[in-house]
């Protein structure tokens, strides 16, 4: 039987006060700029084009924590004002059944002067393949950004993102088209989701069916970024 949540003298609010567009849009540089280091000079041994989904994330997760964090070469991203990156943290999901959930990239957003539960504050990162052996319905929805949706993942947060490692052609209008079939996608409940041309992110936002600990009610919408780094 799962135990409950601590909450004596603690002051928190749900949902946590959602993560400024200018953050999730500036977290996506950062990744975008580990990336770009991966490419032009990858670790002895690593092949980009063959490795698989968790090497390619441990490996950003290296350069990201390792190297951009330290050194500030993004700017607005470093240790003032962002906590440690961590890849696969032990977390727990939102009726704590199952305590052992590991989202593949959390970011720290150093909030601890806000009313939220700290260990469930943060930007939650989902990574998954998207190519031929990788169709976008069974694995990068229903095995990735479904984890959103059902309270394994980010339940306390209304922000999350989901980075896709995409091979030729794949491409949002392919999202979209999943997205928008009710029958195929039901269980994610989408509202509305959208192309953030400018940054080439889409956007996706969700109802979520499950209730809140500690009788908080109906938890609220989630809306999440896709970001797609080619192959």
């Amino acid at each position: 039987m799962a135990v409950g949540f601590f909450t004596q003298g603690i002051d928190y609010t749900l949902p946590h006060p959602p993560i400024s567009q200018r953050i999730v849009l500036l977290l996506c540089k950062v990744i975008k700029r580990a990336w770009q280091l991966l490419e032009e000079n990858p670790p002895s041994g690593f092949l980009l084009q063959s490795a698989d989904e968790d090497t390619i994330t441990q490996v950003l997760v290296e350069i990201i924590e390792n190297r951009l964090r330290k050194n500030g070469d993004v700017d607005g991203f470093n240790c003032a004002l962002f906590g440690k990156v961590s890849r696969e943290p032990k977390i727990t999901n939102v009726d704590k059944k199952h305590p052992d959930k590991m989202p593949d990239i959390f970011f720290d957003l150093k909030r601890d002067q806000l009313p939220i539960f700290s260990d469930q504050d943060g930007l939650f990162v989902e990574c998954k393949p998207v190519d031929g052996k990788h169709p976008i319905l069974s694995c990068y929805c229903k095995k990735g950004l479904l984890r959103f949706v059902n309270g394994d993942y980010a339940w306390a947060m209304q922000n999350a993102l989901m980075v896709g490692y995409v091979k030729h052609p794949y491409s949002f209008v392919k999202l979209a088209s999943v997205l928008d079939d009710g029958k195929k996608s039901a269980a994610l409940k989408t509202t509305n989701h959208s192309a953030v041309d400018e940054y080439a992110i889409y956007r996706s936002t969700h109802k979520r069916e499950f209730e809140w600990p500690e009788s908080c009610g109906q938890a609220c919408p989630i809306t999440v970024s896709h970001l797609w780094l080619s192959l």
